[in-house]
């Protein structure tokens, strides 16, 4: 073989390749933490590794002591400045390990410091499931231990230059081996609420939603493919048309310039001997059962279809989940850090606080004073016109003017777009008499300032619209691009009535989901979609099948659940005494096995092969000493030559009897008769002279 056919990693050190391939994994390992850590620490780490990775190639000599040093105190400078930034104690000690195992690195001389990597690789693998419960990453973090307990077999075979792949299969055999203990733990140990996650934890997800909203924010999440939740209606309730999917978040009820904020308000209070609730909520039509699978959004949002009377039940849990408050928001009892899986009734239909008095609705007509003028302008023209009309009676005046201004959407040349212009700070006018173009939020601000200026209580809604259904499963699966923002004024006789006003414009917004609608759209055209790609589509609706039934299966693998499947088993429910007895005695039962194993295995061998093993070690009782895989006719050509032709003649004789046994084409003796002979022979005593 000549040194151009020599491959790049066959001409390193056994060091140097160990060190690479150790470092790789790690590398992949710190790629999937800096995804929800700070940018800064990952690209510290990274750039790290990839240094150290180079040191290794190249074979150059590690950073010198006060080098590792100066990056140290850089790193913790960082931390602490993130510490006192964001306040997270979590999130600062996830950093630090992060820092901490590419620093290490530097280090890494010894095998006793690749074990101190080993250690910290296996312990960061457990903190990523802290932030991201994904069929992905849980399958990403498997490779990583594999390729993490490769380096470790590895690093346990110091002489000559074994190849990684038999570390890797000597790997691949212990993980299976452990498979069996790992499922009876995961069925049978105690199950507690949040299973992952902590409760400051850092993220850099985004939820699309907030306690407030400036007019042009919520238009950066259309083209995010980020699933919010998921929904799966029950078989014997109907399901809602796609108009009707209105998954409610935070109301925005206080504007300030560009803004919209939430207010603090109360929780709608129960009368528990009455059974009555302040400002009622009096449902219409069907009632909607379903199911919902909320990732985690780092608030305490529930997001229930709209409206919601009833508080949810959780999954592990009869006990409800959250409060409601008087604008109909559901929020849970603390933030939703890990994915969230509840039941519920709505209703897509119903009338709310008909009965609410003038200092109820008093906030929700403020204005800022001296914005928009020509909005307001024009909302007493609207009014004065209304009063004018003979044929509207005073108490649908209010209705006929929402109607009036919805039409008139209709009918102007308004448009619904992705990219927006640029607008100023009075939004309202920009959009009436100016740009005319705007995305949901645009509309909708634009439509709550000019219902408050004509004296009709409104407030805007944020939360998502719509959704697709998943053709695999049925699932309905509502991403980040369906956030949407629509208004609710108050009406006399009619409490709070939702309006949608992106809805008059662009209609398809609203019976499509936000994907499809941009699909129908211009936009698609201009990406050049067509029916080519339609199995992309189909591998996307698999891969969220798939990962709905990991979240269903596993993630949400609660007390509920594992109490369901305890009884299915015949076993009753088990408190702590029981299943620690239950563990002890499976690891002892599974040590036992693993123990045994080696003696079945020696059991199950070739019977003609043991014979022969036993008769290797006999003779080398005696003195002499050959290989393990010597032949019988050879190995009674060495007891002759060791022995003496007569002293070995027994032996010998029945060595060559041992050939013809398993390679002549006819024998006269069977395995069960040379074993018996075996027992009868006369072994010499010392070797021949």
């Amino acid at each position: 073989m000549t040194a151009a056919t020599i491959s790049w990693h066959q001409r390193l050190s056994r060091q140097a390749r160990d060190d690479v391939f150790l470092l790789s994994v790690l590398t992949v390992l710190t790629l999937q933490m800096s995804r929800v850590l700070p940018t800064w620490a990952g690209v510290f780490a990274f750039g790290l590794l990839v240094w150290r990775i180079s040191i290794s190639l190249r074979g150059k000599s590690l950073p010198k002591r006060w080098q590792v040093v100066t990056l140290l105190l850089l790193a913790i400078a960082g931390i602490a400045f993130e510490l006192l930034v964001n306040a997270s104690i979590s999130g600062a000690a996830l950093t630090f390990l992060l820092l901490l195992l590419a620093l290490k690195t530097l280090e890494m001389q010894a095998r006793r410091d690749s074990f101190v990597l080993f250690f910290l690789g296996f312990f960061s693998i457990v903190t990523t499931f802290l932030f991201a419960q994904t069929m992905m990453v849980a399958l990403l973090m498997v490779l990583v231990f594999c390729g993490l307990l490769t380096a470790l077999v590895n690093a346990h075979k110091p002489v000559g230059r074994p190849p990684l792949w038999e570390s890797a299969k000597s790997a691949l055999l212990l993980l299976v081996i452990g498979l069996p203990l790992i499922g009876a733990l995961y069925i049978l140990f105690p199950r507690f609420a949040p299973l992952w996650g902590v409760p400051n934890a850092p993220t850099q997800a985004r939820t699309g939603l907030s306690g407030s909203m400036e007019v042009g924010t919520i238009a950066d999440l259309a083209q995010s493919r980020e699933i919010a939740l998921r929904v799966r209606f029950a078989p014997d309730s109907p399901t809602p048309a796609q108009s009707d999917m209105y998954f409610r978040g935070p109301v925005l009820s206080r504007i300030q310039g560009r803004n919209w904020i939430a207010r603090e308000v109360g929780p709608v209070l129960s009368d528990a001997k009455a059974g009555t609730y302040a400002n009622p909520f009096e449902p219409q039509g069907p009632a909607i059962r379903y199911e919902t699978v909320l990732e985690a959004h780092r608030q305490r949002w529930l997001l229930p279809l709209d409206w919601m009377p009833q508080a949810p039940e959780r999954s592990e849990s009869s006990v409800p989940t959250g409060l409601l408050n008087q604008e109909l928001v559901w929020n849970s009892f603390r933030p939703i850090n890990n994915t969230t899986r509840y039941s519920a009734v709505s209703f897509t239909q119903g009338t709310y606080a008909r009965t609410a008095k003038q200092p109820d609705l008093a906030p929700y007509l403020e204005l800022p004073p001296n914005d928009n003028p020509r909005t307001r302008e024009w909302a007493h023209q609207l009014r004065a016109e209304i009063q004018a009309n003979p044929s509207i009676a005073e108490h649908d005046r209010d209705s006929a003017l929402v109607e009036h201004v919805l039409q008139w959407l209709r009918r102007e040349p308004f448009h619904y777009t992705l990219q927006p212009p640029l607008y100023g700070n009075d939004t309202a006018d920009d959009f009436w008499f100016v740009h005319r173009a705007g995305f949901c939020e645009h509309i909708a601000s634009a439509y709550a300032v000019l219902m408050r200026a004509a004296g009709i209580p409104a407030r805007i809604v944020t939360g998502y619209q719509g959704g697709e259904v998943n053709p695999v499963d049925g699932v309905w699966i509502v991403r980040q691009s369906d956030a949407h923002a629509w208004v609710e004024v108050w009406l006399p006789g009619e409490g709070w009535k939702r309006i949608d006003p992106t809805g008059a414009i662009a209609p398809e917004r609203i019976s499509l989901s936000q994907s499809a609608a941009r699909l129908a759209g211009a936009d698609a055209r201009a990406a050049g979609w067509d029916g080519n790609m339609a199995w992309v589509a189909r591998l996307q609706a698999i891969s969220d099948a798939m990962d709905y039934r990991w979240t269903q299966w596993v993630l949400n693998y609660d007390q509920r659940n594992q109490q369901s499947l305890l009884e299915s088993l015949g076993l009753r429910r088990l408190n702590w005494a029981h299943v620690a007895l239950i563990t002890v005695a499976l690891v002892v039962a599974t040590s036992a096995a693993y123990m045994v194993w080696p003696y079945l295995r020696r059991r199950n061998r070739d019977p003609w092969s043991l014979l022969l093993r036993d008769t290797h070690s006999r003779l080398a009782q005696l003195g002499l000493h050959i290989p393990v895989q010597t032949p019988p006719r050879r190995m009674a050509q060495a007891a002759e030559g060791f022995f003496g032709p007569q002293a070995a003649t027994d032996v010998s004789q029945w060595l060559l009897a041992m050939d013809a046994q398993r390679y002549a084409r006819q024998t006269t003796e069977t395995l069960p008769e040379l074993k018996r002979r075996w027992r009868r022979l006369n072994w010499p005593t010392k070797p021949h002279s």
